[in-house]
């Protein structure tokens, strides 16, 4: 069952989030309230910290899904390193909902459109990070099996 890509995929996007997720809120505070946002320096750290994270974690997933004998890897690196925007997205939820005061139509859809866009965004960065760290990986432990 943990080998399952219905099952891996989410997996795989829960520790990046949880990298990020504390500095979330002063990115959407800064952003959506209006606030001012000083610590650069802090966020290019945590954006370090969620590159390291996302290919380790899709590591793992490609060796779980390899070792399941599933040697379709490619998509299931995309997919688990871009699961973490999804989790991003649910937090925007929650923010939306318990942290602003927006109401009315057209700032509901201005919200969800630009983190709908910003998750996208996430999704194809994280993910061309997880195909990328998870290639060099494929190519380091299949590289000396020989066929005779």
């Amino acid at each position: 069952w943990y080998t399952s890509p219905l099952f891996v995929i989410p997996a795989a996007g829960v520790l990046p989030f949880g990298s990020i997720f504390i500095e979330m809120y002063f990115i959407f505070t800064a952003f959506w309230s209006y606030k001012f946002y000083y610590v650069y320096g802090f966020m290019l750290l945590v954006y370090t910290i969620l590159t390291l994270v996302t290919i380790c974690t899709t590591i793992v997933a490609v060796y779980f899904i390899l070792n399941a004998e599933n040697y379709n890897w490619q998509w299931i690196a995309l997919g688990s390193a871009g699961s973490t925007s999804f989790y991003v997205f649910l937090y925007s939820i929650f923010y939306f909902y318990y942290k602003t005061q927006m109401s009315g139509l057209l700032q509901v859809a201005y919200y969800f459109g630009y983190m709908a866009l910003f998750c996208i965004g996430l999704f194809f960065m994280c993910g061309a990070l997880g195909v990328w760290g998870a290639n060099i990986f494929v190519h380091k432990i299949y590289r000396n099996v020989k066929i005779d």
